[in-house]
């Protein structure tokens, strides 16, 4: 039998006291461990076993709707699908079945996920159609999103004025991006239990329900917006021109009716367009207002008493010096009164007026109008114009500015100042939300000025007047031509390059409307009365109806024939608003008393209900234009 050597044993000794030493070193490490977890770890790793199990995401909330004067949308957020994908989890060899179904070309498509490992967009705010057929491929990772996209029921109607909302849900232009904040809803915060794999199990719990934006109420009537762009796209494309705009405004309250720019752009598809293409010219554009300024040169000149409203002004026969400068008319005159000079639109006069008022007189008056400073109507990138300071009125600037050039002003600056007129001299802010403070109000004219200034307007719109092609059948316009050569880079006129404009309130001594219609360099004529005036008729014998003015049946004595003239040429069915033009289905609305939505520009192709053959007054019909 053999024994244990002492030195074997005492090795064997050694080794199981080694063991039991590492077994006592191992159970101390797990009872730390044990100690470490149960009481200085447990918060954080029920906080990771919870992100494992449960996970929160946030939901974006709508943005809140946009609506005119009479509660109808005009902006408004629609759920819209998005493609997104795992990266990690994407078969690569699915890649060209996903490619087709997205419509998207293959090398895009991986280089979209190229150096992604997590969650990654493939395409946003797509058809429903597409989304269809990337879900009926099944392919793994791949998972369909829900965004809100940004919808303009009226188009391009409206789309100088609304702007439009970028991918990530923030406004760009227009009042989308003016009124970013009040619009912007507040996202949400959701909750959601997930399983072993990671995915996510039905039901869940609101952590933070989504908040929707506020709602912005508009001064804008949105079947004037469409009068008025329908108007001016006509216009424009018959002048050849290059753009124009559209005013219409309520003088006593400042609200803005209509705001028009053409050429017009889709803000449903705004990315097919140019960004010059997106500007709103009726506060971002500046002209030379031409004899449109002539009005308020004649109102500072009565109202400081350095002329009377029969005062005669002797106008050299067409040709006036002053110092080195020479000043003409396009027909020659001699001696006039104020009201001769506004009717005939005399440079000469005004700039005699002007001088004999003084610099100072004339330009604290055009400021106190709103000219050289912006309106703060509420958009982003609006001009503040240009009206240089006192100090550089010389002679020569006194007398130019006086009948409208050296001085530049935007459409809506414009319709301001014409406003102060049309009520009784005194001054509304322009407004463009209902919401908020009331206008601020100033008077600038006494009512005694106001009142001579208008009639003197009236008769720039009679028979003599520059102004006759404004006037619509049964109507008595006040209001004034603007024939503007354009400043060229080199610091001097264009020759061939004129804005035309037109501006004036009707009915002339009851204002309901302030228009100002602008045409930016047309071709077939270069006149305010021949290329803008018809604008405003347009616009001003369709509003009017609609807002309850009805045409004098006791027309103006030069007015009579055009009376017979038109009910001849432009006969109204009874029945049906299909082939109407816009202004045609207005006046058919008002004959019946019918309360009319429209949507588009152009001719009526379609109408609900289709007969109006039984309807009764005050019934709603509803009419899709289209050119």
């Amino acid at each position: 039998m053999n024994r244990l050597k002492p030195t074997d044993a005492i090795y064997a000794r050694r080794r199981m006291e080694v063991v039991i030493g590492l077994m006592a070193l191992a159970l101390s490490l797990l009872f730390i461990r044990a100690v470490d977890l149960h009481l200085f770890q447990s918060d954080f790793l029920k906080s990771q076993a919870s992100e494992q199990h449960f996970h929160q995401y946030a939901v974006a909330a709508a943005r809140g709707n946009i609506v005119d004067r009479n509660g109808r949308i005009l902006s408004k957020s629609i759920e819209v699908p998005s493609i997104g994908v795992i990266v990690n989890d994407l078969p690569k060899n699915r890649m060209a079945e996903l490619s087709n179904a997205l419509d998207i070309p293959l090398a895009t498509l991986k280089k979209r996920i190229r150096h992604r490992k997590g969650f990654t967009w493939l395409a946003r705010q797509v058809s429903p159609a597409i989304s269809t057929k990337v879900l009926a491929l099944n392919v793994p990772g791949v998972r369909l999103e829900t965004e809100w996209r940004r919808y303009y029921p009226l188009g391009p109607e409206t789309g100088h004025v609304l702007g439009f909302v970028g991918i990530d849900g923030h406004g760009l232009e227009g009042i989308e991006h003016s009124q970013d904040k009040r619009l912007q809803g507040q996202a949400g915060i959701r909750l959601v239990q997930r399983d072993a794999r990671g995915r996510a199990l039905p039901g869940g719990v609101w952590l933070q329900e989504p908040r929707t934006g506020d709602v912005l109420t508009l001064t804008l009537d949105s079947n004037i917006q469409s009068i008025a762009y329908a108007a001016l796209t006509e216009g424009v494309r018959a002048q050849q021109a290059k753009g124009g705009s559209v005013i219409v405004m309520d003088p006593y309250h400042g609200d803005i009716l209509a705001m028009a720019s053409w050429p017009g752009f889709n803000p449903n598809n705004f990315s097919r367009y140019k960004p010059k293409q997106w500007r709103n010219r009726a506060v971002t554009d500046i002209f030379e207002p031409g004899s449109s300024m002539k009005p308020f040169t004649i109102a500072a000149a009565l109202e400081a008493s350095s002329s009377h409203a029969n005062s005669r002004i002797f106008c050299e026969n067409g040709s006036f010096r002053v110092a080195n400068y020479v000043i003409h008319d396009d027909h020659p005159e001699g001696w006039l009164d104020l009201t001769g000079i506004m009717a005939r639109s005399s440079n000469i006069g005004a700039a005699k007026l002007a001088l004999n008022l003084g610099a100072p007189k004339l330009r604290n008056k055009l400021y106190q109008l709103g000219f050289g400073q912006k309106t703060h109507v509420g958009l982003s990138g609006e001009s503040s114009g240009i009206l240089i300071p006192e100090q550089k009125w010389g002679l020569v600037e006194t007398a130019n500015i006086a009948f409208g050039q050296g001085v530049a002003v935007t459409p809506i600056q414009l319709a301001s100042a014409f406003s102060v007129l049309a009520n009784d001299g005194v001054k509304v802010s322009p407004r463009l939300f209902l919401s908020g403070n009331q206008a601020h109000t100033q008077r600038i004219f006494s009512s005694r000025t106001a009142h001579a200034v208008t009639q003197m307007l009236i008769a720039a719109t009679g028979p003599n007047g520059t102004g006759k092609k404004a006037v619509p059948v049964g109507y008595q316009v006040a209001g004034k031509t603007g024939t503007a050569q354009k400043a060229n880079r080199q610091g001097s006129y264009a020759k061939d390059k004129f804005t035309a404009i037109f501006a004036g309130f009707v009915p002339a001594n009851h204002p309901k409307i302030v228009i100002v219609v602008v045409v930016d360099e047309p071709k077939k004529s270069i006149y305010g009365g021949s290329v803008a005036a018809p604008i405003f008729k347009n616009i001003a014998s369709t509003t009017l109806p609609y807002l309850g003015v009805s045409p004098n049946t006791q027309a103006l004595p030069y007015q009579r024939n055009s009376i017979i003239h038109v009910k001849s040429a432009t006969p109204i069915s009874p029945q049906y608003f299909i082939g109407l033009s816009l202004r045609e289905s207005y006046q058919l609305a008002s004959l019946h008393n019918y309360a009319l939505r429209t949507h588009g520009s152009g001719w009526v192709v379609r109408q609900s209900p289709s007969s109006i053959t039984n309807l009764p007054k005050g019934a709603e019909v509803e009419v899709w234009l289209h050119e």
